[in-house]
């Protein structure tokens, strides 16, 4: 029987994954800022500066060096070559060509990065140390004036395309961090309403959602039917099988009550091997057929696992038709009270109270 896997090993691999996830990041930008240094190349040789030109093809080897790094998993030597080229580049940059030539810019990209992973004063510290520095750049760059000066026209065209570079890889980091909130949103949405193992709602979600439910159809003055489903034996799997198998079970009979219920029914975990259903605008006969109804969808599934074993299960149902003046906990307590009468009249069967 295998085991789930323990504390130190669950940290191993989301560090693993969370190391991936920053390596491909990385490795973007690598590769981004080096395609913007072979524009960078093929500009200044075109405008007739080929010593400007080679500049940037050393600037290319380092990103390459960056790439290689990240590539194998050295990330703070990968980030700390990407840091030195850029802020080297840019300084370089605007000492040969001036200030007029934007090369700053590009810098900028910087400041989010470095808010976003560190504290809010490290952050700050950061922020009024960088405007030190530009403050610095600027005034040293305007008093030796520019050492390799280009034309005017080049000068502008080279001023606007550092802009739009910058204008582009900022929106594009905009749009990353966008994505990633959104993904975290969603996350977050989904561990507070769903199961983690079956993607069923979740047993506080389910509470919330049948409250509201319930208080729509005293309103209209419809009814409602409450079903409790439970695995029977499912014990008897665990120890015969395993818990792997015994949560590839859980899996695949969640999938077929959401398969077999309606569509306007909310199904949730309840926990362990037991299931609930709300079935909203619903009579006794109603919720019978769709009890019986489920219960043959699961008697009738082959489930196999990974290992190669083939299982059956049945299900064990108990349903209560929740009256206008009803709670939920006590509709609960009375289809609890029928799903034991169908454990102890033999399991695989549908009882009503």
């Amino acid at each position: 029987m295998s085991s789930p896997p323990d504390a130190n090993t669950v940290s191993v691999l989301k560090s693993s994954s969370a190391k991936a996830a920053i390596a491909a990041s990385l490795g973007r930008v690598a590769l981004l800022a080096a395609g913007v240094d072979c524009i960078y190349f093929a500009f200044f040789l075109v405008v007739g500066s080929p010593w400007l030109a080679w500049i940037n093809v050393v600037s290319v080897a380092m990103y390459g060096l960056a790439y290689y790094l990240i590539r194998r998993r050295k990330l703070s030597w990968g980030s700390l070559v990407i840091w030195l080229e850029a802020f080297t580049h840019a300084v370089i940059g605007t000492l040969l060509v001036g200030w007029d030539s934007s090369f700053h810019y590009l810098l900028l990209m910087f400041i989010p990065a470095v808010i976003l992973v560190n504290s809010r004063r490290k952050g700050w510290t950061f922020v009024m140390a960088f405007l030190v520095f530009l403050g610095a750049l600027d005034s040293l760059s305007r008093y030796l004036g520019p050492v390799v000066p280009l034309s005017q026209p080049a000068l502008i065209v080279l001023k606007w395309l550092n802009i739009t570079i910058f204008v582009t890889m900022f929106s594009a980091l905009a749009d990353y961090y966008r994505q990633k909130i959104s993904q975290a949103e969603a996350s977050l949405h989904a561990q507070a309403t769903e199961d983690a193992l079956t993607g069923l709602f979740n047993r506080r979600y389910f509470q919330q959602v049948a409250e509201r439910e319930l208080l729509r159809c005293r309103r209209s003055g419809s009814s409602a039917a409450l079903l409790i489903m439970d695995i029977d034996l499912f014990k008897n799997i665990n120890d015969s099988y395993g818990h792997d198998a015994g949560d590839q079970v859980l899996v695949a009979v969640g999938k077929h009550l959401r398969k077999a219920s309606r569509g306007i029914d909310t199904l949730a975990r309840w926990g362990g091997e037991e299931f609930v259903l709300l079935m909203p605008d619903a009579s006794q006969d109603a919720a019978r057929q769709v009890a019986e109804r489920l219960r043959l969808e699961v008697a009738g599934v082959t489930i196999r696992t990974t290992a190669g074993d083939e299982i059956h299960c049945t299900l064990s149902l108990g349903v209560a038709v929740i009256s206008p003046e009803e709670t939920l906990n006590d509709a609960l307590v009375r289809a609890d009270w029928a799903l034991y009468r169908s454990k102890t009249e033999g399991r695989n069967r549908v009882s009503v109270r």
